[in-house]
């Protein structure tokens, strides 16, 4: 069993535990569509606060690492095909968390951020920010 000694006191605990579960997804040790586990299992792995493991979570999260399916748990995330997105002269371009419309409307996972595409004919695309690279403009 781990625990919080185990961690280089001059980095955060945070960073050093989202560093351990990435280098476990990127190993394969935890493999896309796997259950990653509990904040509980891992507070007591490490023997850890609850707010410690939620930071590093919420951190893998921000990656586009790992999703939060409602009632199921969390996850890795499989690979995800990448979408480019040229933009032309006057299109704007926002990043920012969705409504829970533009989550389902653009099919995004809890805490996964929406692009939003308005071109100058005023139509709006929306795409996850973890499956979108923007060019031009």
């Amino acid at each position: 069993m781990s625990s919080e000694s185990d961690f280089d006191p001059d980095v955060a605990t945070w960073k050093q535990l989202a560093d351990r579960l990435r280098q476990a997804i990127r190993s394969g040790q935890l493999a896309p569509g796997q259950r990653v586990p509990t904040e509980l299992s891992l507070t007591q792995e490490y023997q850890l606060s609850r707010l410690t493991v939620r930071r590093a979570l919420q951190q893998l999260r921000s990656e586009g690492l790992i999703v939060v399916v409602q009632s199921r748990g969390t996850f890795v995330r499989g690979e995800q095909e990448r979408t480019t997105v040229t933009l032309g002269k006057g299109d704007q371009v926002q990043a920012r968390m969705p409504d829970p419309d533009e989550r389902r409307r653009y099919g995004l996972h809890e805490g996964e951020p929406v692009v939003l595409v308005t071109r100058t004919n005023g139509t709006v695309e929306g795409y996850g920010a973890h499956g979108v690279t923007v060019v031009g403009g």
